[in-house]
């Protein structure tokens, strides 16, 4: 007898189901495509309890007659494709015939629809893959499909759905990638009977992609718009100020359809080459438009996949208008940035030598850059106050067209009578710097070169200032010692539920930190106060920065690993930059401070605070020996 037996068809579906009913999402996705494909131009999607409980998808497209509604249920049915040359040249969003049955296979579902020239729809009640009844029912033009207690038959799959936010972000993660692809249409997202999503059909693809990305991208999005052969690629991204840590942001559709694509992905990133910092992403997206028999979409049973036939020719061109718009937007900052001005006339002026040379000028002592380094010491006579940013010397005026008058010589016992007047010179404490290096000086206002006793160092000014301000960010922690600053005008954060989610998890650790952060309703938060080391222009940037970490960490994981990452950020946006000059004492200051770091070979980041050179190695270098 053999052992090899023919699965019944409910347990097909099911098995089926597994590929093409991930999680709530996933329905949302197949349901929300089949009722674009009817030609909807309002689709609305109901969700509670995170799609467990009910998903309801009702559009007022073409609808379906009773035979059709029948043959819809049964698997591997559909009208959209007839032969096998269809499935290289599909211009639908669904073609396989597997969704409406996988979905049925593991929920209870209904089906309502009507078609136009029918008085009355059709009501089709499936409970876990059996049909139950099948009855004429009134009905507005269109469908609506209901899928209540997902996975009730498959106790397994249910208990790795996340928890109800979770869920519920990647449903509407999804509805507004859809939304974005399919501009004419418009869409509403309802969650519990609240009105969350709501995008017009008359939105322009600028107020779409906002909408989606975030308002305060509204002035930081280039248009882009390459056509080359057959090729047509489209849409925005954003400028090389407001990136992201991950490429979650980058949404690429190809004619229409969302898609995940390593090789564009990669594309853009190359177009934005020499304008994006390491581990930097941008938002963008991308519409490519191409002959439908160029493109593969039969890869993978959720359709998020695609071949290109000719990938090389579409991510050149991805590249190239990437690079344009880049080079237009720079070409426009210059454009508006440079205001020609007139000439100046150079107009000889006669230097007055004084003839007591025993006076000076007084010393200039900038303020040190480091917040945790010993501050200098300013002595000033008892009757002198300097308002706060006071500079003793004031720059020189621009030259006039007018002869300028003659200053008038003042006698020698009138100008030492105004020298004693004068307040004592500012001087800066002299720090008794008794550390391994001998300083001499800085290259490209970045790196500190120091000799040592056998060799020298290039110390990373960065990178050595970020592991320093990271230690002692940890021990202050420890003893929740971080200070506050309060914000003047609070600021407002836009999220999506994911993002909403995972704040809410760490918003009362975050106060620790010095954050005041409160929900303003759905996932709208308003931040009021942020750690004093932080500036205060880039709160909601490292904000979002600390958010992107965590979006792709599992929840279990998050309170082992968010705190020091946050730590490592915050390091990171208060530490002194490349590219900025510092004094002797600042440079000696920095590097008694990176001796007594625990680390102090490496920033948090891993990377080397110091590269050394012994006196062996430059010796082979120069050939000195071999």
């Amino acid at each position: 007898m053999p052992d090899i037996r023919i699965l019944s068809e409910t347990l097909s579906n099911q098995i089926a189901a597994g590929e093409v009913v991930g999680r709530p999402a996933s329905v949302v996705k197949e349901l929300v495509e089949n009722s674009i494909d009817a030609l909807s131009s309002l689709i609305t999607l109901e969700i509670e309890n995170g799609g467990r409980t009910l998903i309801r998808v009702s559009d007022n497209g073409t609808g379906m007659s009773k035979d059709n509604a029948l043959l819809s249920i049964e698997r591997f049915a559909t009208r959209k494709i007839l032969k096998t040359e269809d499935l290289f040249s599909i211009s639908t969003m669904g073609f396989r015939g597997e969704a409406i049955p996988s979905i049925a296979a593991v929920s209870k579902f209904t089906l309502i629809t009507r078609v136009k020239d029918e008085d009355a729809g059709t009501n089709i009640i499936i409970s876990g893959g059996k049909l139950m009844n099948v009855t004429d029912t009134g009905a507005p033009i269109g469908t609506m499909i209901q899928v209540k207690n997902l996975f009730f038959n498959t106790p397994a799959r249910k208990k790795f759905l996340k928890s109800t936010n979770t869920e519920m972000s990647h449903i509407a993660d999804t509805f507004s990638s859809i939304a974005l692809g399919n501009r004419y249409v418009g869409f509403r997202l309802f969650r519990g009977g609240q009105l969350i999503k709501n995008f017009a059909s008359s939105d322009s693809l600028h107020e779409r992609v906002i909408k989606v990305l975030g308002k305060d991208l509204a002035d930081n999005l280039l248009e882009i718009d390459c056509q080359e052969s057959d090729i047509h690629v489209s849409g925005f991204i954003s400028s090389p100020q407001v990136t992201r840590s991950s490429s979650r942001m980058i949404k690429i559709f190809v004619n229409n359809r969302l898609v995940s694509d390593k090789g564009v992905a990669s594309a853009i990133l190359n177009g934005y080459r020499g304008s994006l910092m390491k581990s930097r992403f941008p938002l963008a997206v991308i519409y490519l438009s191409l002959p439908f028999d160029k493109v593969d979409i039969n890869v993978h049973p959720a359709k998020n996949e695609v071949r290109f036939f000719d990938g090389k020719s579409v991510c050149n061109v991805v590249v190239k208008a990437v690079q344009s718009a880049l080079e237009q937007a720079q070409k426009k900052f210059f454009k508006e940035a440079l205001v020609p001005e007139a000439p100046e006339v150079p107009v000889p002026v006669k230097i007055h030598r004084l003839k007591n040379k025993k006076l000076k000028p007084p010393e200039i002592v900038e303020e040190s850059l480091f917040k945790y380094a010993e501050q200098p010491v300013r002595t000033e006579s008892p009757d002198h106050r300097e308002p706060p940013g006071h500079t003793e010397f004031k720059p020189a005026r621009k030259a006039s067209h007018k002869e300028p008058e003659r200053p008038a010589i003042k006698p020698e016992k009138e100008i030492k009578e105004q020298a004693v007047s004068k307040p004592a010179r500012t001087v800066k404490a002299k720090i008794n710097y008794k550390g391994k290096f001998l300083i001499k000086g800085q290259v490209m206002s970045t790196y500190i070169v120091a000799e040592t006793g056998d060799g020298m160092v290039l110390v990373d000014q960065h990178a050595a200032h970020e592991r320093i301000v990271y230690e002692k960010l940890k021990t202050a922690n420890k003893s929740s010692t971080i200070q506050s600053q309060t914000l003047l005008m609070p600021e407002t954060l836009e999220l999506s539920f994911r993002e909403a989610d995972l704040l809410i998890q760490i918003i009362e650790e975050l106060s620790g930190y010095g954050f005041d952060i409160e929900p303003f309703g759905g996932t709208t938060f308003i931040v009021k106060s942020v750690p004093a080391i932080i500036d205060k222009k880039e709160t909601t940037p490292f904000l979002f920065e600390i958010i992107d970490s965590l979006v792709d960490k599992k929840t279990s994981t998050l309170k082992n690993q968010w705190l020091d990452d946050t730590l490592i950020l915050m390091a990171c946006h208060s530490a002194i930059r490349a590219n900025q000059k510092l004094n002797i004492q600042e440079m000696e200051q920095l590097l008694i401070d990176l001796e007594k770091c625990e680390n102090s070979l490496h920033c948090p980041h891993g990377r080397p605070t110091m590269i050394k050179w012994g006196k062996k190695d430059m010796e082979k270098m120069f050939k000195r020996i071999v």
